[in-house]
């Protein structure tokens, strides 16, 4: 799910949600949800995706672009997946999530999720999902960043001790100049590439072009990446 088209057969949502296959496609995680079910129904059948095989949910912060599909897509899954989360949610969201039994696993901390894909602990509210890629580096992937993009990168780094690779989701700037301070960062840190998605305005966009090394892919709804 994402707010821009890719394939111009999917529905596009302001939110995010990005299906994520590790070690051969033997673990299955959804990071983030959107906000809604239909639409994620729809897009995962065309892209033939079977979300009753996740065997995670990451939910990078508790607004409801990114989250709320998930009380109806737990209602298919039942009570058994994990929800990766940086913290609780406030009342509402708990009482309707604890209707389900959902087992919510907090991530104040830098934790591994599964060999190889890390949260990076709570960082404000957010946290982001991070993967240590054999022979390329660090992969970073973001809800929103918004503790900043550069610092949600620095805290991913610092954990993993690796090179930067690849920064992917939604990055909550929108400035000319915001991009081309992020483009110089990531160049600097050795990254090779960038897939901006959601909440980064085309401002934003054109600046990390403009300063970054890398390739800058173009985001949206059925866009796969294979690294």
């Amino acid at each position: 799910m994402d707010n821009e088209p890719h394939c111009l057969d999917l529905v596009t949502d302001w939110g995010l949600s990005l299906y994520v296959e590790a070690r051969g496609g033997h673990f299955r995680l959804l990071m983030d949800t959107g906000s809604s079910f239909d639409k994620l129904l729809r897009n995962a059948r065309a892209l033939d995706m079977d979300l009753l095989a996740l065997d995670a949910i990451f939910i990078s912060h508790w607004h409801a672009d990114h989250y709320g599909a998930l009380p109806d897509l737990l209602g298919l899954l039942g009570s058994d997946v994990e929800v990766f989360v940086p913290r609780k949610p406030g009342w509402l969201t708990a009482r309707q999530l604890g209707r389900l039994e959902v087992r919510l696993v907090e991530a104040r901390e830098p934790m591994e999720i599964s060999p190889g894909l890390w949260s990076t602990g709570d960082m404000g509210g957010e946290h982001a999902l991070v993967a240590a890629l054999e022979g390329r580096g660090v992969v970073v992937m973001t809800g929103c960043s918004h503790p900043g993009p550069e610092t949600v990168v620095q805290r991913a780094l610092d954990m993993l001790k690796g090179p930067g690779h690849a920064l992917i989701g939604g990055l909550h700037i929108h400035s000319y100049h915001e991009g081309l301070r992020l483009g110089r960062f990531l160049s600097g840190a050795g990254f090779k590439l960038i897939c901006p998605c959601h909440c980064t305005g085309p401002e934003a966009k054109r600046g990390i072009i403009e300063a970054f090394t890398g390739t800058t892919l173009q985001c949206g709804v059925g866009r796969r990446l294979e690294l």
